[in-house]
């Protein structure tokens, strides 16, 4: 999570430098993941240009950096604290490897693509090895990039896309997207039969009693219409993004399949299947989950 939201951060920087782009002729697309040769990529941002794709692969790295291409790894001191990654400027290379590659697959006609590692942080140092030119002309702060975007501008004058292909390319783009959408339980090795089952009061996390219309707390002695809408929402993310009446009712530990069902259809959720056997659709639960 800590690394998820470093990242986060830093891609959110960049909305400040990225207004001096000339934002009439480009579009923008962020956290783009495609599926190419059985494997995902995925790129922090890329701008499509007329005459160009820019890939930014955004690095939100505290401390001192030190780029060694002697063994294609970034060394960071932080804290006291020697560490080595992956070199990002090998890994946005493959990023447009894979790209190019779909886009020739999809009969899209050639685009120059060009790559950037964008430091965020303002007090990271960042320094590379002697002669490390790839590290000299493609690592930038945040600052950076607006004249980094220029001198590509200048160095590819030819128009390869027009207003209507640079939007047409984006919904290509859109279009292969797969959200990065883990088995959060496989991912972090959890049972499923761990998880604790109920709905959880929103005050005090113990678990409460259903009454006729609500959802009662002893401990904090207050009475919850819409407590369970949380609870499905839990099982969207670590269980399933479907569920049937029957589940429902067990993970929520609900006394009777009538209640449940009446609870599930308040929710005026998508579904599929007849009456018996139903299973409704979490995905809009998800998105709000998310956006919120």
């Amino acid at each position: 999570m800590a690394r998820q939201m470093a990242g986060f951060r830093g891609e959110q920087s960049m909305n400040y430098f990225y207004r001096y782009l000339p934002q009439d002729q480009i579009e923008f697309l962020h956290n783009i993941r495609i599926i190419h040769q059985d494997y995902y990529f995925q790129m922090d941002t890329l701008i499509i240009t007329p005459h160009f794709i820019l890939i930014l692969e955004i690095k939100n790295i505290a401390g001192h950096l030190y780029f060694d291409n002697l063994f294609s790894q970034v060394i960071r001191i932080h804290d006291g604290k020697k560490e080595s990654f992956d070199d990002p400027i090998q890994q946005v290379e493959r990023q447009a490897f894979h790209l190019s590659e779909v886009l020739k697959n999809k009969k899209v006609p050639f685009i120059p693509i060009e790559t950037l590692v964008v430091v965020t942080n303002p007090k990271t140092l960042v320094e590379s090895a002697p002669g490390h030119t790839d590290a000299i002309h493609r690592v930038i702060k945040s600052p950076d990039l607006k004249k980094r975007f220029d001198l590509l501008t200048n160095k590819h004058t030819k128009e390869v896309l027009s207003k209507m292909e640079i939007k047409k390319m984006k919904r290509l783009l859109n279009k292969l997207h797969t959200p990065y959408d883990p088995d959060v339980c496989s991912l972090f090795q959890i049972d499923k039969s761990e998880l604790m089952k109920g709905v959880f009061c929103p005050s005090c996390e113990l678990i409460l009693n259903r009454t006729k219309r609500s959802w009662y707390c002893t401990n904090c002695d207050q009475h919850f219409k819409k407590a369970h809408i949380q609870a499905i929402k839990d099982y969207a993310v670590l269980i399933s993004d479907h569920i049937t009446n029957k589940d429902f009712k067990e993970f929520l530990n609900l006394p009777s399949s009538s209640i449940s069902y009446h609870l599930l259809r308040a929710l005026n959720l998508p579904y599929t299947g007849s009456t018996k056997d139903r299973t409704y659709l979490l995905h809009s639960l998800i998105d709000d989950l998310y956006s919120s």
